[in-house]
């Protein structure tokens, strides 16, 4: 996986904009990405009182982790149908779903990644697997889906990551990484 996360990002509300401090490794493009997505899932006004107190840390990092993950899986879709360069897809072509621009899905990758290091919760490393096994790698597939099983063993302490669990198909995950391996 990429490298740790030291410290979470912390949102600050200063004239109606959300200023992301911290060590979390992000390029300018993925933090305003991050931030526009984090907009969207709360108002503005209501970001002092959410994103301060026990569980603000960890609504953070779940809220920039679902928005890495979303952009992975929009990098893959990308090198997949040759969206990023406008190239018009030949439909006709049986290996029309296997072309990868291979920037986009690296791109897909290292997102992933970043999802899984700021919030390194079971459904992320399932999520995860799922993107590397449509790439075609399915070696590093597999040692997702291990990370997942063996995470989705142990019950969710952080009560943001038993509701970010909880929202998912859990046994349909647990049975596809299983097939998987």
């Amino acid at each position: 996986m990429s490298a740790v996360v030291e410290m979470p990002v912390i949102f600050e509300q200063q004239e109606e904009q959300l200023i992301a401090l911290g060590s979390f490794n992000l390029a300018g493009e993925e933090q305003e990405e991050c931030e526009s997505f984090l907009r969207s899932v709360i108002r503005v006004g209501d970001c002092r009182q959410i994103l301060r107190g026990a569980l603000a840390s960890s609504f953070k990092r779940g809220v920039i982790s679902a928005c890495m993950m979303g952009r992975a899986r929009r990098f893959l879709l990308q090198a997949a149908y040759g969206v990023a360069d406008n190239k018009p897809v030949d439909w006709d072509r049986a290996d029309w779903i296997t072309v990868y621009e291979p920037d986009w899905a690296r791109m897909a990758y290292r997102a992933a990644a970043k999802a899984c290091d700021i919030f390194p919760v079971s459904i992320n490393f399932y999520d995860f697997g799922c993107l590397l096994q449509e790439q075609g790698r399915h070696g590093k597939a597999r040692v997702a889906f291990k990370e997942f099983l063996r995470r989705v063993s142990v019950s969710e302490i952080d009560p943001v990551a038993r509701a970010a669990v909880s929202r998912r198909d859990l046994d349909g995950a647990i049975e596809h990484a299983r097939r998987s391996l």
